[in-house]
């Protein structure tokens, strides 16, 4: 089986199991790990990746969980094969907490109402609308609202 490209990092502070979740659901969604691909196994992952069989196990349940992986008794763990509008879902799901905790954190710090809308508009930079909205952005950004 070919070896995942899977990079763990003890200086993240992240625990392992969740950089193996994030990074294998970051293979799935991208379609570099198609739907139905045999993945490895509990025993063939955990040293590859200098891991206990714990942690992967733990890294495969969640991704079982989020829709991502389907475990087959006697056969092994595939990418699930209908990952699309589950991954979508768990994806914005997972994307509306991380905005309304930035949202959360900046009114904290002091922004409301357009002075944080703008500064969402410029993270965006929406490319469906480059042309009036960017020169409106280049405007805000040189003191003209």
């Amino acid at each position: 089986m070919e070896k995942l490209p899977i990079h763990l990092s003890q200086a993240s502070g992240v625990p392992f199991y969740r950089q193996i979740v994030d990074q294998l659901a970051g293979l799935i969604r991208s379609g570099q790990l198609p739907p139905n691909t045999r993945l490895p196994s509990f025993r063939e992952l955990a040293p590859q990746l200098l891991v206990s069989l714990i942690t992967v196990r733990r890294a495969y349940a969640d991704l079982e969980t989020a829709g991502l992986i389907a475990c087959r008794q006697g056969q092994g763990t595939f990418v699930a094969g209908e990952i699309e509008a589950t991954s979508r879902k768990q994806a914005l799901a997972e994307a509306r907490a991380l905005v309304e905790g930035a949202v959360l954190r900046a009114r904290q710090l002091g922004l409301r109402g357009e002075a944080l809308r703008a500064q969402v508009d410029r993270l965006i930079g929406s490319e469906d609308e480059a042309g009036t909205t960017g020169r409106k952005e280049k405007g805000r950004e040189h003191g003209r609202d």
